[in-house]
């Protein structure tokens, strides 16, 4: 297990560093608007398959050992087309996406669609070494082309487009050999249990997409060009996430093939107290670096970001935790609470988020942004505290703790 921790949390480190690169290389050389420009289309992007997500995400990996899997792979390529095609309207009727970019951000969000159904198929079955391999390759496809190419927005698109490409294709070959044509393929009955399945996990992700992001276009709308700066400021703060992302990936595995109920609790228990180790010392070294090292990185557009990742230090551990919250939370099929804590969430960047934003700037956003995920996190402790059978000394000191948690890598 130990191994397909340190293989994903590799993974994601080095995905994270690629994405550092190429914020890096935008904010050099095309300044605040381009790095702006850019996350702009990275969200649409986030959008289109937020919502393929509802037939064509974490349901599958529940179904993929439950349902033929030739037609859950083809009712979820419908449904990711639709997907594309509905929020690439709505990314253009509101103006989300720079208009000569919506077409490109549709294109590249169905490719990754379809990338992200092989994904969640390789997740059910429980195949970490394809599974990280592939996001692997899909980035440095993504990092070489851009490099090549040369750095411009044009360039960046393009190079997103060739490295789903070669990712998709070479994720086809490795399906290959799980898919059986056994009789009809059962779009409807498939569809219906996706949906079912899908739409109770994936909606509270489409409103926790919003609690990450909608401050995005609050600060574009209000401030315009210093959204690039906010943008560098919590690139490098999600950077932290790293490990308890793979942690709860690994977790969400883990639980939806255990029996025992307690076995689920302690379990869980055991990656909330590794992830909080982690992402404090994480904070720690991200604290103590010199912003001088920050503005020699991204460019001396970007000035400012160490107050903004003070303000966001708390939504930062509160993320990290609420990881495994919610990943537990799946594995038992309690998927409404985890709607509500994502619309208890938006509720302060919705009432709160201009205010904060107009008051106090980026750090404002920053504030407002770490208050509503600790509002999330915090009703996620509470549910599973109530539901997770271990008193408050079990979650918080006992065996099952750090002792416990390395017991279990062992």
């Amino acid at each position: 297990m130990i191994k397909t921790i340190s293989n994903t949390t590799f993974t994601l480190g080095i995905i994270s560093l690629i994405n550092f690169s190429l914020v890096a290389m935008v904010s050099n050389k095309l300044g605040e608007n381009g790095v702006a420009v850019m996350g702009l289309i990275v969200l649409g992007i986030s959008f289109i398959v937020m919502i393929s997500n509802l037939v064509g995400g974490s349901a599958l990996v529940y179904l993929s050992s439950r349902k033929p899997l030739v037609s859950l792979l083809w009712v979820s390529y419908v449904w990711s087309v639709f997907s594309a095609l509905f929020m690439g309207f709505v990314l253009w009727y509101f103006q989300l996406v720079p208009a000569h970019f919506v077409a490109w951000t549709i294109g590249i969000g169905f490719l990754e669609c379809l990338f992200s159904i092989h994904n969640q198929v390789f997740i059910g079955q429980e195949n970490w070494k394809i599974h990280n391999l592939l996001k692997l390759v899909q980035k440095i496809v993504q990092l070489v082309v851009f490099l090549l190419l040369g750095i411009t927005l044009h360039h960046f698109v393009l190079a997103l487009v060739a490295s789903y490409l070669v990712s998709l294709l070479w994720s086809f070959f490795a399906l290959k050999d799980s898919i059986r044509f056994e009789g009809n393929i059962q779009f409807v009955s498939v569809f219906k249990t996706s949906f079912v399945y899908g739409f109770q996990i994936q909606l509270s992700n489409i409103v926790q997409l919003l609690n990450y992001r909608l401050i995005y276009f609050i600060i574009e709308k209000s401030m315009g060009g210093v959204l690039g700066i906010y943008i560098v400021a919590v690139q490098l703060a999600e950077s932290l996430w790293i490990p308890s992302k793979a942690l709860a990936i690994i977790q969400y595995g883990k639980i939806s093939n255990e029996i025992e109920s307690r076995k689920k609790s302690e379990l869980t228990v055991s990656f909330i107290h590794l992830s909080f180790l982690l992402t404090t010392l994480a904070l720690i070294v991200l604290w103590m670096i010199p912003n001088e090292w920050v503005l020699g990185l991204f460019g001396k557009d970007i000035s400012g970001t160490k107050p903004i990742i003070y303000a966001l230090s708390l939504g930062v551990m509160s993320v990290a935790l609420s990881q495994s919250f919610s990943h537990y939370l799946s594995g038992v099929g309690r998927y409404k609470q985890l709607l509500i804590a994502a619309l208890i969430g938006l509720i302060p960047i919705l009432f709160f988020g201009k205010y904060a934003v107009t008051t106090y700037g980026l750090v404002g956003a920053g504030m407002i942004t770490s208050v509503s995920y600790a509002f999330s996190c915090g009703y996620l402790g509470v549910v599973f505290y109530r539901l997770s059978g271990l008193s408050l000394k079990e979650i918080l000191v006992l065996k099952t703790g750090f002792l416990e948690t390395f017991k279990l890598l062992k």
